[in-house]
C-alpha cells in the first residue's frame, strides 16, 4: 500500500512541476534552473537527510548514467515528434512506454502480473490516450508518430534501468547521480538555443525554486515506490499525472472540460482500482 501511495503521489507531483513549466514565459530556462535547483537542494540535504548512502558504489553510477542517456533521448524524441504532429497525435502514442515496459519486466525482471493486474495497465494507458483526446484526427501515421513511438521505447529501457538502480543497496545515490546527468543533458541541450541565462526566469525565481522542490519530490517518491512495486504497475500508475494535469489545467488555465477528459478520466480510475487490486 505504501508503494502504491508513492507512485501516486510522484504522478501528482511530476503534474505539477509540468504545469508550472506550462506557465512559464521562456520554458528552456525555467526547465534547465529548475532541475539546476533540484541537484541544489538534493546536495544541501544528502549529508544530512540520507547520511547512511553517503558512500560510493560504481555500479549505481553507471547504472544511473544509462538511464538519464535513454530518458534524455526520450525528451529530445518527443520534442522532435511536436516538430511533425499536433499534440492529440503525439501524447497519447508516447503513453504507449508501459506496453514496452510489461514486455522487458517479463522478460528480465522475470515479474509476475495477475489478470487484474494487467488489465489495470490496459485501461491505464487507454484511459490516458482518451483523455488527452480532443478533435484532431487518430489513426495517421507519418514522422511524428514514428518518433512519438520511438520516445514511448526509449523511455521503456530507461524505466529498466530505473529499477535496477533503485533495486540496489544505494538507490539513493542512484536518484542523486540520475538527477545530476538529467541536469547536465538538459543545459547540454538546452544552451543551443542561447535563452537559458538567469535573466530570462529571474521575475520567477521563487517559482523556479518552489518548482526545483517538487521536481525533488516527484523524483526521489517514484524511486521510493519503485522500491517496492513492481516496474509494469509502477510505470502504469505512473501515467496518472495526466489525469492530475487535466484537473490542474481546469483549474488554473481555465480549460475545457470535455467528454473526452471525463471519459479517460473514469477509465483511469478503473485501472487504477484494478491494478491495487491486482497487486
Amino acid at each position: 500500500m505504501l508503494g502504491f501511495l508513492f507512485i501516486i503521489f510522484s504522478a501528482f507531483t511530476h503534474s505539477l512541476w509540468n504545469i508550472l513549466l506550462k506557465r512559464a514565459e521562456n520554458k528552456y530556462a525555467f526547465n534547465f534552473y529548475m532541475h539546476f535547483a533540484n541537484i541544489l537542494f538534493f546536495t544541501a540535504i544528502y549529508p544530512i537527510v540520507f547520511p547512511e548512502y553517503l558512500y560510493f558504489e560504481k555500479g549505481v553510477v553507471i547504472t544511473a548514467f544509462i538511464a538519464s542517456i535513454f530518458f534524455s533521448t526520450y525528451h529530445i524524441l518527443v520534442s522532435s515528434a511536436y516538430k511533425y504532429s499536433d499534440v492529440s497525435m503525439v501524447y497519447p502514442l508516447t503513453t504507449a512506454s508501459p506496453f514496452f515496459i510489461v514486455i522487458w519486466a517479463v522478460i528480465f525482471l522475470k515479474e509476475h502480473l495477475t489478470v487484474m493486474g494487467l488489465s489495470g495497465i490496459i485501461l491505464t494507458v487507454l484511459g490516458t490516450a482518451v483523455l488527452n483526446r480532443t478533435k484532431g484526427k487518430w489513426g495517421e501515421f507519418g514522422k511524428g508518430a514514428a518518433f512519438a513511438l520511438a520516445a514511448a521505447f526509449f523511455y521503456s529501457f530507461g524505466a529498466l534501468m530505473d529499477k535496477k538502480g533503485v533495486s540496489g543497496a544505494n538507490f539513493i545515490l542512484y536518484v542523486y547521480s540520475m538527477s545530476l546527468f538529467m541536469t547536465m543533458f538538459i543545459f547540454v541541450y538546452s544552451i543551443r538555443s542561447g535563452e537559458i541565462t538567469f535573466n530570462y526566469v529571474k521575475k520567477d525565481k521563487w517559482w523556479v525554486i518552489f518548482a526545483g522542490l517538487v521536481v525533488f519530490g516527484s523524483f526521489i517518491s517514484y524511486r521510493y515506490g519503485l522500491n517496492m512495486v513492481n516496474l509494469s504497475y509502477a510505470s502504469a500508475l505512473r501515467q496518472v499525472s495526466s489525469l492530475f494535469g487535466a484537473v490542474m489545467g481546469i483549474i488554473f488555465f481555465k480549460e475545457k472540460l470535455t467528454v473526452y477528459k471525463v471519459l479517460g478520466t473514469l477509465i483511469i480510475m478503473a485501472g487504477i482500482m484494478f491494478i491495487k487490486i491486482g497487486m
